[in-house]
């Protein structure tokens, strides 16, 4: 009898396995760097750095890989999951070798800044399984403002340190380092136009399922 030929792996099998790689990495490479501390406070500070770093990007893996088991945008939701782990591992990476190199960052930053508008898209695509409408309208306006502030701020993460900046009055944001400064008002727009199109998405959507009962 012919051996049954082997099954291809699904992208919910492709993306969990990703998913575990990523993680397992970073609970390693993260207990090696608390291991590593010099002191039992720094410890401390390190692994609870590393906790709440693993925490924020597990809610992109999870939405991710809730949006592939439903069947959806999982081609954001596999690109997601990749940014996530670059970044996060990444990130543990630099903690532990106590790394400084400019372009590091840069490419850690720009690995977290898709891997947080991925989280916003695919959540927004699980909140709304088919959106009609006016729902639907404002769901595409939506992936495009997150889209448009994803590129303005992968510019501004990738030439930081190239211009002159701008310091905010109250320093709470830490943008003197960043280029490119007529770029950041349009973000500043594309973030709120951004949340305000990802509710009202969904307030439309209640809206529309209400009116259809």
């Amino acid at each position: 009898m012919d051996e049954a030929a082997p099954r291809a792996r699904t992208r919910l099998e492709l993306g969990a396995l990703a998913t575990l790689a990523a993680l397992a990495l970073a609970a390693l490479v993260g207990v090696l760097a608390v291991a590593d501390a010099g002191h039992e406070v720094s410890g401390l500070g390190v692994g609870v750095g590393v906790a709440a770093a693993t925490f924020l990007s597990g809610a992109a893996f999870a939405v991710a890989l809730a949006c592939l088991a439903r069947g959806r945008a999982e081609a954001l939701a596999l690109a997601t999951i990749a940014a996530t782990g670059v970044a996060l591992d990444l990130l543990v990476l630099a903690v532990l070798l106590d790394l400084d190199d400019e372009a590091y960052g840069k490419l850690v930053g720009v690995a977290f800044t898709w891997s947080f508008f991925g989280l916003l898209v695919l959540g927004l695509a699980l909140a709304l399984p088919a959106p009609r409408g006016l729902a639907q309208t404002l769901y595409v306006a939506a992936v495009v403002a997150a889209l448009a502030a994803g590129l303005v701020t992968t510019w501004l993460v990738a030439t930081a340190g190239s211009e002159d900046g701008v310091v905010t009055e109250s320093g709470l944001v830490p943008v003197d380092a960043l280029g490119s400064e007529g770029l950041l008002r349009p973000l500043g727009v594309a973030l709120v136009l951004l949340a305000a199109l990802w509710f009202g998405a969904l307030a439309a959507d209640r809206r529309e399922r209400a009116l259809t009962r």
